[in-house]
């Protein structure tokens, strides 16, 4: 019979780890690591239904009491009500990792349980030798391989002197490059990056629509591109802003999705003035009409007449700024704040279209994309030129089932 072959050596840095390691937090006891693995067997059991291509769909009801129909792991561990502290532990655990990879919840959850059982198997060892050997010897032993902390600090020091090694070594001469290798300059390769996006929709998304929306993402990546090589920047305003950047739309199959030339806005226009050719917008993030007093300050009206006086002020000062805007050749007053009656007004009769109450993170991304800066009251209201201000192609409402909103 062949002979069984020697133990295999172990990296250099692994072994000093081991000898090394000091008592240096509380024992973790074999009931704690065999609770760890019972909450993290339930996880799972939640996700390892849904891995692979072959994975099904998960329906689950959110604490909210919304139905969430998904394959994505990371919402499906985010929108569970866990109540155990372990459990919420590992979830908080795999929504860092994805913040930092921007995949892997179940394969986090997967190898988590695969390490778990591991260590449950050694403590059960440990246990049924115990009667054979010294009280001490194994105490000692006990106390070396079985805290958390160590544990932790093992699992570092083989990510980075071992598992980087090898990936960098071994395995990335077979990793497929989205970036085409017959130029010089890094360009995107349309068909390795289809390629990754059906991979990565592979375990998010039903089989029925997996093609389709890997497709539509592949599209919309190089409609964004200005130019070959401008792909960094593209990936990441999609990556900060997808949010913002998609409308969802109920009632209607995936297969209906669609690409929109411009920048859809979740609100409808207060007032809408149709206008042709290249539309110059300004950004207003305080409300446009005058104010009689700052902030910490009194203004006091004594008599009706005075009341009616500054009603008549704020009125023509109001008028006055809108038409300095409509001699600038504005068209379109994007506010983050609800406007006055007024400002909406002399804008409609000034042929400025209004879209209010933005949020912040669409005013943050309409500034990324044009590099506006929102502009103060007292230069509206000034006869110079109005410096803040960028072209659009168009502006015009965009229905969407029964909903109404600003598409430029």
């Amino acid at each position: 019979m062949p002979r069984p072959a020697p133990p295999r050596p172990a990296p250099p840095g692994w072994p000093g780890v081991l000898r090394t390691a000091r008592a240096r937090s509380t024992m973790a006891a074999p009931g704690s690591v065999k609770a760890a693995l019972q909450v993290a067997e339930v996880l799972e059991t939640i996700v390892s239904s849904c891995v692979g291509p072959e994975g099904r769909q998960v329906l689950c009801t959110k604490p909210t009491g919304e139905v969430l129909l998904s394959r994505d792991g990371g919402r499906l561990l985010e929108a569970l009500h866990l109540e155990h502290p372990l459990a919420r532990m590992m979830v908080a655990c795999v929504s860092s990792h994805l913040r930092k990879t921007g995949d892997g919840a179940k394969t986090f959850i997967i190898f988590l349980c695969h390490l778990l059982r591991g260590l449950n198997a050694v403590t059960h060892k440990e246990k049924d030798s115990f009667i054979s050997k010294n009280i001490q010897t194994h105490g000692r032993h006990w106390k070396n391989c079985c805290q958390w902390k160590f544990i932790s600090q093992a699992l570092l020091t083989f990510q980075t002197q071992i598992l980087d090694y090898i990936m960098d070594q071994f395995l990335s001469r077979h990793f497929l490059s989205i970036f085409s290798s017959s130029t010089k300059e890094r360009t995107l390769c349309r068909s390795s990056l289809e390629l990754l996006l059906g991979a990565y929709f592979c375990g998010r998304v039903g089989r029925n629509n997996r093609n389709f929306i890997s497709q539509l993402m592949c599209d919309f990546f190089f409609k964004c591109m200005p130019c070959e090589s401008g792909f960094e920047e593209v990936f990441e305003l999609v990556d900060d802003c997808f949010v913002e950047l998609n409308v969802g739309v109920t009632g209607l199959p995936v297969s209906e999705s669609r690409i929109i030339a411009g920048l859809v806005l979740h609100r409808d226009f207060s007032v809408y003035c149709p206008a042709d050719g290249d539309i110059r917008i300004v950004l207003v993030t305080e409300t446009i009409q005058p104010l009689f007093s700052t902030s910490g300050t009194e203004f006091i009206l004594n008599s009706e007449a005075q009341f009616q006086t500054s009603q008549f002020w704020i009125m023509e000062r109001t008028k006055a700024i809108m038409k300095h805007l409509q001699s600038q050749n504005v068209k379109l007053l994007l506010s983050s704040v609800k406007q006055p009656d007024f400002v909406v007004y002399y804008a409609g009769l000034n042929s400025i279209s209004v879209v209010e109450c933005l949020s912040s993170d669409e005013i943050s991304l309409i500034q990324r994309i044009t590099g506006l800066s929102p502009f103060i009251l007292p230069q509206a209201s000034s006869q110079c030129e109005i410096s803040n201000t960028a072209l659009v192609k168009f502006c015009e409402p965009l229905i969407l089932r029964s909903k109404r909103l600003e598409s430029g």
